[in-house]
């Protein structure tokens, strides 16, 4: 009788960093575990007094240094994967059944988790030792780290809210919103389907000290605010709406926001060779009624992809993520958040639509 497989795990690499060979850090989630390992060079200096040995017989953690130092200027998305997957390999193969126990011994990992947990997770310090090929890894404390993590607000006064917050509507402390899907997480940032109280709902928060200011997430939250005060111009904008606000209740910092949830499905999974051409164009006249209103009243959706349309349970459009950013093989690069970006973009949008052949690429 064969022996059951050993359930996957869920490993995310979230943040590496490097240098000129001083050093290094890769963080990651293990099962929804942060964890951050640092590397130092063999000599405690610099990785450069190794570079002239053999492979064979140079220090494994100064070639990891080297590794993640280049894979953090790598622009070229298979090598930046191979050069952290060769890492990431190396740290699981000592250290799985270490990063095993302590998931078990997690207990705010539990079913009905909060926001509050992934913010401001308890991270583990490691620092990988490997002076010749044998590697192994260390318990440390978060001041011996490369890289120090999860500063709550409460202990950093040093930050200055300047975002536009609407008072009528609510806030919510991050305890009191539970994950319900999760989508995207960064080393203290999570993008999620919620439930506060009885209500599925959107959310987008970072626990950085800084909060939103200055991040894709607060150029969305300003957006979302505009598109409040105006959609009561517009009911029928198919923009979702901003519902509330995430903050942290002992600074009162705003940490994230409440949209409205658009059940359906995003358009670039959808085989538009099976939808009717007057389908097809119902969706492109929606997208484009959308972004001219947008630009009316100044706003840019900026990152303007397949990627970030709802097509809803009614089969009407919907815009998602005014977060901005280069939508690659959409927009020329130096459209990138501007009018005539969005314009490209929805060019290219309503060519495929019209020409309706086969599955439209993710990109």
């Amino acid at each position: 009788m064969d022996s059951p497989a050993e359930p996957l795990e869920d490993i995310a690499v979230t943040e590496i960093s490097g240098g000129d060979g001083d050093g290094a850090n890769m963080i990651f989630t293990f099962n929804d575990l942060p964890i951050s390992v640092s590397v130092l060079p063999s000599n405690g200096l610099s990785t450069q007094n190794t570079c002239h040995l053999n492979p064979d017989s140079r220090p494994l953690q100064d070639h990891i240094i080297d590794t993640l130092s280049r894979a953090s200027i790598c622009e070229d998305y298979v090598e930046y994967d191979q050069l952290v997957d060769e890492v990431l390999s190396v740290i699981l193969d000592i250290g799985k059944h270490i990063f095993q126990q302590s998931v078990s011994l997690q207990s705010q990992y539990c079913e009905n988790r909060t926001l509050h947990a992934l913010l401001f997770p308890e991270f583990l310090y490691f620092r990988l030792e490997a002076p010749v090929r044998d590697a192994s890894l260390v318990s440390i404390e978060a001041r011996e780290a490369n890289i120090i993590l999860s500063i709550d607000p409460v202990r950093d006064k040093g930050f200055v809210e300047e975002l536009e917050i609407d008072e009528d509507l609510p806030c919510y402390g991050p305890d009191e919103v539970v994950i319900t899907d999760l989508y995207l997480r960064g080393t203290s940032s999570v993008t999620a389907a919620v439930r506060v109280g009885e209500k599925k709902v959107f959310c987008k928060a970072s626990g950085y000290p800084s909060g939103l200011f200055g991040s894709s997430q607060g150029r969305e939250l300003e957006y979302l605010g505009k598109l409040f005060k105006i959609s009561a111009q517009q009911e029928t904008l198919r923009i979702p709406h901003l519902l509330g606000y995430i903050h942290h209740k002992e600074t009162e910092q705003i940490l994230g926001f409440l949209r409205q949830w658009v059940p359906g499905r995003v358009l670039s999974k959808i085989d538009i060779g099976s939808v009717s051409p007057e389908m097809r164009q119902r969706w492109s006249s929606q997208i484009s009624d959308i972004i001219r209103y947008l630009h009316e009243h100044g706003l840019i959706w900026g990152n303007a992809k397949p990627d970030n349309i709802i097509i809803d349970e009614e089969d009407d459009a919907w815009l998602v993520d005014f977060g901005g950013g280069y939508a690659r093989g959409w927009m020329d690069k130096d459209l990138t958040e501007t009018k005539e970006g969005d314009e490209q973009a929805l060019a290219k949008i309503e060519e495929l639509l019209r020409k309706g052949s086969g599955t439209i690429r993710r990109e």
